[in-house]
């Protein structure tokens, strides 16, 4: 997680060879109450010679949605079970499995809606749209993303996030 880390510019002041690992990034896991590992936390160091800001700033693991308990893959899941004719009660049921909340499945669909024409524009800056028969947004949007990162990736959220280096439902 950390290779590299010293050729990555600092966001806050685009300053490189200061930035260094200064610990982790813990959280609970989608369906316990266990604590896993969720990122790391980086320091631009200002100490000594190093010509840093002083700031922190936070690197999540790609499987993860910043701010949710929920992974990449499960998010992934109940979308497509949705398009391919579930309802979305039954999707999140059978996706979340109990651990979260329907209020929750209901919040986060209407994240990714809302998220779709950001997406989209990402998507576009990698590939053009291709053509689909689909008449659902979401399903051109899933195909798109396909297209930008591969058919036979397992978690297409995941490594979306993980070509643009952006978070997928951050607006």
């Amino acid at each position: 997680m950390l290779f590299g880390l010293k050729l990555t510019p600092c966001p806050h002041c685009r300053q490189t060879g200061a930035v260094i690992g200064h610990g982790f990034l813990r959280g609970y896991a989608e369906g316990s109450s266990e604590v896993e590992t969720r990122g790391r936390r980086v320091f631009c160091s200002d100490r000594g010679q190093r010509p840093g800001c002083g700031r922190t700033f936070s690197v999540l693991l790609s499987t993860v949605l910043g701010g949710f308990v929920l992974r990449t893959l499960t998010l992934f899941c109940f979308a497509t079970a949705v398009l391919a004719g579930l309802t979305r009660r039954a999707a999140w049921l059978r996706e979340a499995r109990g651990a979260l909340s329907l209020s929750s499945g209901y919040r986060l669909w209407r994240r990714l809606c809302a998220a779709q024409s950001t997406l989209r524009a990402r998507l576009c800056r990698e590939a053009p749209p291709p053509d689909s028969p689909a008449r659902e947004p979401l399903a051109q949007l899933v195909r798109h993303l396909r297209l930008v990162v591969g058919e036979s990736e397992a978690d297409p959220f995941a490594a979306f996030q993980n070509v643009v280096q952006q978070g997928l439902l951050a607006q």
